[in-house]
C-alpha cells in the first residue's frame, strides 16, 4: 500500500504559530539588511580612518630629551634630540619641574631650518624655583615662515 504524503501547506496555523514564536519570515530578512548596512558603514568609517590618519606622517616632527645641565641654581642648559624633515622650521616647547612636578621655567625655542632630518638643540633656560627635571613637552612645524 502506497504511504500517502500530506502536503503541508504554508500558510498552515501550526505553521503561522511558529513563524510568530520564532521570528522567521519578512522579519528576518530586514535585520539581515540591517546587519549588512552597518558592517558596511564600519568598514567604511574605519577605511576613512586609516586613510587620514596616516594622511600627514611625511611632516611628524619627534623629540627625544637627552639631558640637562645645571649651570646655577636657576640656570639650566636642556639638551634635545629633534627629528624633522628637512628645511622644515621647527618650534619645541622645554620645561622645567620641581621634585613636586610643577613648572618652574618654561621655553619655546624656534630652532633654525637645517638640511638635516635630525639634530641635537642646546638651550639655555632660566627658572623661577631650583628645578630636578627638564623635559621637552612637545614640538611642531611653524606654520606661515
Amino acid at each position: 500500500m502506497p504511504h500517502a504524503v500530506a502536503a503541508v501547506d504554508a500558510e498552515s496555523p501550526s505553521t503561522q504559530r511558529l513563524e510568530d514564536r520564532y521570528g522567521t519570515g519578512r522579519r528576518r530578512r530586514l535585520d539581515r539588511r540591517f546587519a549588512w548596512i552597518v558592517a558596511i558603514a564600519l568598514l567604511l568609517a574605519g577605511l576613512l580612518f586609516l586613510l587620514f590618519s596616516g594622511w600627514q606622517n611625511g611632516s611628524q616632527v619627534e623629540v627625544q630629551d637627552i639631558g640637562h645641565t645645571k649651570q646655577s641654581e636657576l640656570v639650566l642648559d636642556v639638551k634635545f634630540e629633534v627629528s624633522a624633515p628637512p628645511n622644515t622650521p621647527v618650534a619645541c616647547a622645554v620645561e622645567a619641574l620641581n621634585t613636586a612636578k610643577a613648572t618652574v621655567g618654561w621655553k619655546i625655542v624656534e630652532l633654525p631650518v637645517t638640511d638635516a632630518r635630525t639634530h641635537t638643540v642646546t638651550t639655555r633656560l632660566v627658572t623661577t624655583n631650583p628645578a630636578t627635571a627638564t623635559t621637552t613637552r612637545e614640538c611642531w612645524v611653524v606654520e606661515g615662515s
